[in-house]
């Protein structure tokens, strides 16, 4: 039998939540970083019509996206009280999951990108080259600005897109903390669910819990600072940092 490889980002929110559901259900696999840029030949040479990570790769078969991975790691699960799938309404996790991906997780990212990639570029740069080897950090170092303007181009970034996505965030923090306003301890049911899984992986980057196995050392932009001290006692932040807490080991 192959060790399961997932290739990624170290800074991706979505490669955190694949990371996480493996992790939780004890799957043993390995977690290799690609250079931005370089991933888009090694999607290629896999067959796949899109770049996006992360990507699981288990001998011939490829898993693409982190709900797709997600699946996977359910299928292999033989552990039934670690199952994420809830008691409660599947359909209801499905769709939580799927607004996560779809909206915050999406304008999260461009939220942070709009000031960190336009402002402080080299700040950034060293999460990308976690875990590479250091010929790939090199190449990244000498073609950063070419990566930097690719990145600006295909994620949509500047200012007023920054400024929206960020008015976008609040409105989905808002939401998470309507569905616990009631103080429930899961998203959807009662226990931990692919809904919290998603929930808590993409909102981590703004909660920042110790447990992470990247953000404990992300520099943070100043003015994503200042939102994330006015944002931290938000109850959707407190309750991701518990979810942390309790469900993800410190890498």
């Amino acid at each position: 039998m192959t060790t399961p490889t997932v290739y990624l980002f170290a800074i991706s929110h979505y490669c955190e939540k694949a990371l996480f559901a493996l992790d939780y259900f004890g799957i043993d696999h390995r977690a290799v970083p690609l250079a931005p840029g370089a991933h888009i030949q090694f999607c290629r040479n896999l067959g796949l019509d899109d770049s996006s990570l992360p990507v699981l790769v288990d001998g011939e078969f490829v898993v693409q996206g982190s709900a797709q991975i997600v699946d996977w790691a359910l299928a292999r699960n033989t552990a039934p009280e670690l199952s994420l799938e809830a008691e409660a309404d599947t359909d209801a996790c499905r769709e939580i999951e799927q607004r996560l991906d779809r909206i915050f997780g999406v304008h999260l990212r461009r939220y942070y990108y709009s000031e960190a990639l336009l402002q402080q570029p080299g700040r950034v740069r060293p999460i990308f080259c976690k875990g590479l080897r250091w010929r790939e950090q090199l190449v990244v170092r000498i073609a950063w600005g070419k990566i930097c303007q690719a990145m600006i181009r295909g994620l949509d970034l500047g200012p007023a897109q920054g400024l929206e996505s960020k008015q976008i965030i609040e409105t989905e923090l808002a939401w998470l903390d309507g569905i616990l306003a009631d103080g429930r301890e899961f998203l959807v049911g009662n226990r931990l669910s692919r809904a919290d899984l998603a929930a808590a992986s993409l909102v981590s980057p703004l909660a920042l819990p110790p447990e992470h196995p990247t953000y404990r050392s992300l520099t943070i932009p100043p003015g994503v600072a200042a939102d994330l001290s006015d944002w931290r006692q938000r109850p959707s932040l407190r309750w991701t940092r518990e979810i942390y807490r309790r469900y993800r080991s410190p890498a």
